[in-house]
């Protein structure tokens, strides 16, 4: 029992790696927005966007997720990406 447990979280382990190499990969992208945000003189908050954001992935979640925990993830992400935008 055990091992089985040791081997789940060296995968769980394995993911995580993942879903942070991507969430740095999409703070890049993020710096990028901030900037032309910045020449554009657009906010750097844009709800519109976070629900489309929520009602996509909540669509591709094929029942994994709910709307409920996507967006408690999802708010942590978007404050980290409204927070890198506001420092460029």
């Amino acid at each position: 029992m055990r091992q089985n447990l040791q081997s789940f979280r060296e995968k769980i382990d394995s993911i995580d790696e993942k879903i942070l190499k991507l969430l740095a990969k999409r703070m890049d992208l993020i710096k990028d927005v901030g900037e032309l945000k910045a020449k554009l003189e657009l906010k750097v908050e844009d709800l519109n966007r976070e629900k489309e954001i929520i009602e996509r992935l909540t669509k591709h979640a094929h029942g994994h997720l709910t709307e409920g925990q996507l967006i408690r993830i999802f708010t942590a992400v978007f404050k980290s990406s409204k927070q890198l935008q506001r420092r460029e």
